[in-house]
């Protein structure tokens, strides 16, 4: 049960409003460049920004993030997002050939045994209204950085909390790779020690 409420949270659960530090008042432009909003990707929800990407999307991926706390964020939203069955196959399939690294087996076969049968019931849709992060581990101008994550989601709230997910990041080929298969989703207290990332709009 608690997969079901969740899993599409951890897809669309993400990061990161990291300040970008600045000798002069940063001006209007600065500011709506470094604004993050929440959009519905395939999959889920994801974070985006001007200033830190996605800076292209691909047959259904998002490419380009930049080399910091936050663009470390908004890769694992989107990322994570196209990995989850709701992304369907094909962007799936792409996003854990190009974007991924880790146990690749075990995510394989998690995305194949929980994608839909053609005769079940929709699914219930799962919509969080707002995000938060903290980073755990790691430097995010290095190589790798450990994210928490949370959702504030209605089926988590039931449940107590915000539904929290920890995502691997690693820098490589210039841009941000997500270690997978993702851990489960659990269920998180509070925001207490987190950032928020943004509402959804």
């Amino acid at each position: 049960m608690t997969k079901r409420l969740l899993q599409p949270a951890v897809a669309a659960t993400v990061v990161l409003a990291a300040a970008v530090g600045c000798s002069t008042t940063p001006g209007p432009e600065h500011h709506a460049t470094d604004r993050v909003v929440l959009v519905a990707v395939p999959g889920g929800l994801a974070a985006s920004s001007l200033r830190h990407g996605p800076f292209q999307e691909l047959n259904g991926r998002a490419i380009g993030f930049s080399h910091d706390e936050l663009g470390a964020g908004l890769a694992a939203t989107h990322i994570g997002a196209r990995t989850a069955p709701a992304a369907g196959t094909d962007v799936a399939s792409a996003t854990l050939d190009e974007q991924c690294w880790g146990d690749m087996a075990r995510a394989r076969e998690r995305l194949f045994t929980a994608l839909p049968r053609p005769d079940a019931p929709p699914q219930e849709t799962v919509s969080a209204t707002a995000m938060y992060y903290r980073v755990i581990a790691g430097d995010a101008r290095g190589e790798f950085v450990v994210l928490s994550l949370l959702a504030d989601t209605p089926q988590a709230r039931a449940r107590g909390g915000l539904s929290r997910v920890d995502a691997t990041m690693r820098w490589s080929g210039q841009d941000w790779q997500l270690r997978v298969p993702l851990p489960r989703p659990s269920v998180h207290p509070d925001t207490t020690g987190y950032r928020l990332l943004g509402p959804t709009p």
